[in-house]
């Protein structure tokens, strides 16, 4: 699996560089936290929804700062078949 993809497209936008720096910092965090990754799985998969879910939690945690006010439900967003 390619993990240390170049982004599709470079730009000196700084909400870019920002979001990017935001991913790449949260990334390195779960990584040394020992938890999964989107990467980890393929595109569309049930492991992939609830890897992105929880990566998303994670973003807000980060911005938001706490824990208690960044919860995501797991599974919330999967679709029941």
């Amino acid at each position: 699996m390619e993990h240390d993809q170049e982004p599709l497209f470079e730009s000196d936008d700084p909400h870019f560089l920002h979001a990017r720096a935001l991913s790449l910092s949260v990334g390195a965090i779960r990584k040394a936290q020992g938890k999964v990754s989107p990467n980890d799985f393929p595109v569309g998969s049930i492991e992939w929804h609830a890897a992105v879910e929880d990566f998303a939690n994670d973003v807000l945690i980060a911005l938001l700062g706490e824990p208690d006010n960044a919860d995501i439900p797991p599974g919330h967003f999967i679709a029941k078949r």
